[in-house]
């Protein structure tokens, strides 16, 4: 399965960006969400049945992340924004929105862009899921 095909069976719709972690040893990223649904079909219809509350979207041989604007901390809204393989080198541009909101109550909307070799889930206990 492509990540552009993968990152289609995942819902983020109306969840919340709640932690990222970088890990420069292993070269990945993990953006934790309140709860990560999945889309068997070719839209959500509320299926439940496969939920990963506090579960991790990771991406695997990370060769570059960009937080655009700097400065802000992603803890609101969060959705998958473009996908892209990028030529033959078997490296994928994934481009995220998501929200960063202050103690005030005002938000800015940061584009996080990363280019990984592969995509894939973690639960809550850290079981990887890649299909």
């Amino acid at each position: 399965m492509t990540p552009e095909e993968f990152l289609r069976t995942v819902y983020l719709g109306d969840r919340a960006c709640k932690s990222i972690v970088l890990d420069g040893w292993k070269s990945e990223l993990k953006i934790q969400i309140d709860c990560i649904s999945r889309a068997r079909s070719t839209h959500w219809d509320y299926y439940t049945a496969e939920d990963l509350p506090d579960g991790y979207v990771v991406f695997e041989g990370v060769e570059s992340v960009v937080f655009e604007p700097a400065g802000h901390m992603p803890n609101d809204w969060i959705e998958l924004a473009s996908v892209a393989s990028i030529n033959q080198s078997g490296l994928h541009r994934f481009v995220f929105s998501a929200g960063a909101a202050d103690k005030l109550g005002n938000t800015v909307e940061v584009a996080i862009t990363i280019i990984a070799s592969a995509v894939a889930l973690d639960d809550h206990d850290g079981v990887r899921i890649r299909e």
